[in-house]
């Protein structure tokens, strides 16, 4: 069965995401803000894409079901599926394609590591007018990754959609930025960039740690020559705990981190 993957909303959104992660690696800022509106303005909780996207979500991060409730779970998700406003969301996909060729035509060639599970599911979702044998042979595909030790699923499970992101780009990233990022420093970004894609739950969990671990580190080195410095320091740590995690907290975490490190270096 031939895939449009441009009438796919999780291939668009994933592409965004791995754009999103491009422009933020490169410090390439016009880019990541218009990748940011542009998922601001399509997959905000509520619009049409959103509620696209969370169906593709059920079945692409879900996993070790047994045969039965499994094939009762991938019917409902179908359902569940054919029962949004197909239209509105076809013309929400339109308008986002538009705005993909506008500003960043570039994202389509994006690689996409799930890309066969997530061509996968959307063949499944359009496979109503199909032929019954086709049909039953995509249905096998997504029973495979939903269900437990099924020879597909043993061969095919990808990581979930809102962490791609990321276990293959991660560990890429760590790859690439080992000897040039420390390894605080790398966790802090792969947290931020992900951010995107899980509502920041995981980022505020690493703040929340890291945070912490520096203001330890601080009351450590308070004795030290970089005495006045670190008091500046820890004020601008105890004020985290009063503001709403944003770009440019998670620039001065970084630029903390490796302050601290180099006073601990000299120290040492």
């Amino acid at each position: 069965m031939k895939h449009n993957k441009k009438r796919n909303t999780a291939f668009l959104y994933e592409c965004l995401i791995k754009e999103m992660t491009k422009a933020i690696v490169r410090k390439d800022e016009t880019t990541r803000k218009t990748v940011l509106e542009i998922l601001k303005n399509n997959f905000s909780r509520g619009l049409p894409l959103y509620e696209d996207l969370q169906l593709y979500k059920q079945l692409l991060e879900t996993k070790e079901l047994n045969e039965s409730f499994g094939q009762r779970f991938i019917n409902e998700v179908k359902k569940d599926w054919e029962a949004l406003d197909r239209k509105e969301i076809f013309n929400a996909q339109t308008n986002l394609i538009k705005e993909f060729n506008s500003h960043i035509p570039q994202a389509f060639g994006n690689f996409i590591p799930n890309y066969k599970n997530i061509a996968s599911v959307g063949q499944y979702f359009h496979s109503s007018s199909l032929k019954p044998k086709t049909r039953l042979l995509i249905e096998d595909r997504i029973k495979g990754l939903v269900i437990s030790h099924s020879k597909a699923n043993k061969e095919d499970t990808m990581k979930p959609l809102d962490s791609l992101e990321y276990r293959t780009f991660v560990n890429k990233f760590n790859e690439t930025y080992e000897r040039t990022l420390r390894k605080e420093q790398r966790d802090l970004l792969t947290n931020y960039i992900t951010s995107f894609s899980d509502n920041g739950l995981g980022l505020k969990s690493f703040m929340n740690e890291e945070v912490g671990r520096l203001k330890d580190q601080v009351t450590l080195l308070s004795e030290t020559i970089y005495k006045d410095k670190l008091t500046k320091v820890k004020d601008k740590l105890d004020g985290f705990a009063r503001q709403p995690i944003t770009k440019q907290m998670v620039e001065d975490v970084f630029y903390i981190q490796d302050l601290i490190a180099e006073i601990s270096k000299n120290e040492s």
